[in-house]
């Protein structure tokens, strides 16, 4: 999942996305001009099967509209906001900004609305979509899923669910656990398993994104969407409460009694493969949290794995019953630059479920559409998971500025290590907190 262009998530910097790339990925190739009802110029970020996907999506729609799709893969997030700032040309269609841009673009007109490119079919977007990519909660704005006034200026097309806990389904035969605690109270042994938790920090120099998907898990559904939000936004301290109990919830996941392997363990193993002990001879846990991406990587070490038969997944267990209904998620979307006749089919286009049918039936991801068929038995309960959301939120650290990204991740490292260290690393936290976002 990379995720799009303007948004570096989780999975999108495990896959690479900083470097940028252009590559000309279309059937015709090449860049054209943009053209008012024969040609759309699209950007995206995918690479790989990804795009492959997409260019499965497109097919029919250049082979029954005779539009040419002149698609290019741009993996600098920055380009768009470039070109903006440069006065040059814009592709017709591409992701929406980053989430700090939304409004300024909406307002000098960069941005065309959703309700525009798909006119009377906008209503059919709005009742088949996943509501919390589509609903403001109490506000005419949501920056994070593209509302200014009321107005949409992001079309969803995919998602995914983080959260989700995965184990072996041949080792853990109980019952899913309703609440955190419940699922603190299980005994691995009881199973055959070590530990309770798998769990793997390594990422390169994204080391501690996992860690920072699990504290934004507990926090959004412990102190709710409100508070959890004002605190990616700069408005809550890292010393606050809230987050302080945060913290000391996700150290439950990672300690010495509740972890495979041990803190040491958890901070050198790759992401991808902290789900091997899950499937081992002797299983190291029960579960392990991760997104609905990672059974690609369960695969790759072992590859005769059936989804559903040897491993499945059950959604967040609550923490606080009041925000049961906080799901963390990411999405990919487009956003209309140009408003021409072939930009707006191509919008009403992506908006359906036959487009969306294409993405899901090549699999690695949810559609936007509620009402999609998924062969694939983990999709079609994550699509469950996604269904009941009422908010679909953002992770924090992907929207924070730079260097509190970068300090939040490190202070999981950190205290993973030394939990000792937790009302230090609070404190350096609300210091670069100060000055990061006030030069943001």
């Amino acid at each position: 999942m990379t995720e799009v262009l303007a948004r570096l998530s989780s999975r999108a910097i495990a896959g690479g996305l900083g470097v940028f790339l252009l590559i000309a990925c279309s059937s015709g190739g090449g860049n054209a001009p943009t053209a008012s009802s024969t040609d759309v110029t699209v950007w995206s970020a995918w690479g790989g099967n990804e795009l492959k996907a997409y260019q499965d999506v497109l097919k029919p729609f250049e082979s029954s509209t005779g539009i040419k799709v002149h698609l290019t893969t741009v993996r600098d997030a920055n380009q768009l906001a470039i070109n903006v700032d440069a006065g040059t040309s814009l592709p017709d269609i591409a992701p929406g900004p980053s989430v700090d841009k939304v409004k300024a673009w909406v307002d000098k007109g960069t941005l065309k609305s959703v309700e525009t490119a798909l006119g009377d079919k906008f209503g059919d977007y709005i009742a088949n979509t996943y509501p919390a990519l589509t609903t403001t909660s109490g506000s005419s704005d949501n920056l994070y899923i593209g509302i200014v006034g009321g107005k949409h200026y992001e079309l969803m097309v995919k998602t995914q669910v983080k959260g989700l806990f995965w184990y072996n389904k041949k080792v853990f035969t109980g019952t899913a656990p309703k609440t955190f605690d419940e699922m603190l109270a299980i005994s691995p042994s009881q199973y055959g398993a070590q530990k309770l938790f798998c769990a793997g920090l390594e990422s390169g120099g994204a080391s501690g994104w996992p860690a920072s998907d699990q504290i934004d898990n507990i926090i959004m559904r412990q102190s709710g969407d409100k508070l959890y939000t004002d605190w990616i936004q700069g408005k809550v301290k890292f010393t606050d409460p809230a987050i302080k109990l945060g913290y000391q919830t996700y150290l439950k996941e990672v300690s010495a009694a509740n972890v495979y392997g041990g803190p040491n363990t958890v901070l050198s193993t790759a992401f991808q493969r902290a789900g091997k002990p899950l499937f081992a001879a002797q299983p190291g846990c029960l579960f392990l949290e991760q997104a609905t991406f990672i059974p690609s990587f369960f695969k790759e070490d072992y590859p005769n794995l059936v989804a559903g038969t040897d491993f499945d997944f059950f959604g967040h267990p609550s923490v606080n019953p009041q925000y049961d209904g906080n799901v963390n998620g990411f999405y990919d979307n487009f956003a209309m630059y140009n408003d021409t006749p072939a930009a707006r089919k191509l919008m009403q286009y992506m908006a359906t479920k036959d487009a969306q049918q294409i993405w899901a039936n090549d699999g690695g991801t949810l559609a936007a559409i509620k009402s999609i068929n998924y062969t694939d038995p983990v999709y079609k309960r994550a699509a469950e998971v996604a269904g009941t959301a009422k908010n679909l939120l953002v992770t924090a650290g992907d929207f924070m500025p730079t260097d509190m990204q970068a300090a939040f991740w490190k202070s999981l490292l950190n205290v993973t290590r030394n939990p000792s260290s937790l009302d230090s690393e609070l404190s350096r936290l609300d210091q670069v907190q100060k000055a990061s976002y006030t030069t943001s």
